[in-house]
């Protein structure tokens, strides 16, 4: 089997960041559709700049996941979304389904865990993969055959190239976030530990259980309050575990799909414009690859 490059594309990173970057548009009817010419223009540019055979588009199924479960306040910082975003999130499933792009999306999983599940098993079928985001917490799917291409601005994340972005190598992503929490999904993280003291404990450390294997040599570190450190990451001990197990990414999300669900043709029939004509998005259609007519 030949070994191809399948491209994992995060499909929320790119609506909300069309929802902010575009202005203001409506379709004929009024409806808001400015995350939608957005993320139509940045797909089609995608698709004429990398020609892609193997290609998915993530989506989040909604709020709640299991994540939800295991720690209620998990995202609850988080305010809803504009009252102009919320009709668009199907319109943009829809069109890049018209664009002839796969979707993969499934109720209680985030398009992360779906990301995380097709890498595992397009890897284990032979294939490359190339994630399309610029979410740091992407980094801890890099390794032999797996990168991260921001392709807003235009950056390349290879596993060599981890350490120099983030610190720490990409096995220690989850680490890094369980010691530091992240403010933007509400994770706690060890009170007091910021980034420059989670580097050098990992530094040290192979990873998070080593850590607190022995925590009798975090006092002998070269870092500046050493011992206060040590007692810091004993009293945050259940939060470090807790924050590891949000932070975590989900191989085994049950999305049904493989390599042959992901085939790129183009898009088909005349879907496309009849799509990008009754939203008035002309634009978005223009040049989009198109499927082999019968």
């Amino acid at each position: 089997m030949a070994v191809r490059t399948a491209y994992l594309i995060d499909g929320m990173a790119y609506v909300f960041r069309s929802f902010y970057g575009m202005r203001p548009m409506a379709a004929p009817d009024g409806t808001p559709v400015n995350a939608v010419f957005g993320l139509g223009l940045t797909l089609r540019r995608f698709l004429l700049e990398h020609r892609p055979e193997l290609l998915v588009c993530c989506f989040d199924a909604g709020s709640q996941t299991f994540r939800n479960a295991i720690y209620p306040a998990y995202k609850a910082n988080r305010v809803a979304p504009p009252e102009e975003l919320i009709p668009q999130f199907d319109l943009c499933r829809e069109l890049v389904e018209k664009m002839g792009i796969p979707t993969a999306i499934l109720p209680g999983y985030e398009a992360d865990d779906l990301i995380a599940t097709l890498t595992r098993l397009l890897r284990a079928e032979g294939h490359d993969v190339v994630i399309v985001s610029g979410d740091k917490d992407l980094a801890q799917l890099v390794g032999p055959g797996v990168s991260i291409y921001d392709l807003a601005k235009d950056h390349w994340w290879h596993e060599d190239r981890i350490h120099e972005r983030l610190g720490v190598q990409a096995c220690q992503v989850c680490d890094l976030l369980a010691l530091t929490g992240d403010a933007v999904d509400n994770i706690p993280g060890v009170r007091g530990v910021g980034a420059k003291a989670a580097t050098a404990l990992l530094a040290e450390f192979a990873d998070l259980d080593a850590i607190y294997a022995d925590l009798d040599r975090v006092e002998t570190l070269p870092v500046r309050g050493a011992r206060g450190l040590r007692r810091k990451l004993e009293e945050g001990r259940d939060q470090a575990l807790l924050s590891r197990r949000l932070v975590t990414l989900e191989y085994e999300a049950p999305c049904g799909m493989s390599a042959a669900d992901l085939e790129f043709t183009g898009a088909a029939g005349g879907d496309l414009d009849d799509f990008a004509e009754r939203w008035g998005l002309g634009r978005v259609a223009v040049n989009v690859p198109r499927a082999a007519g019968p």
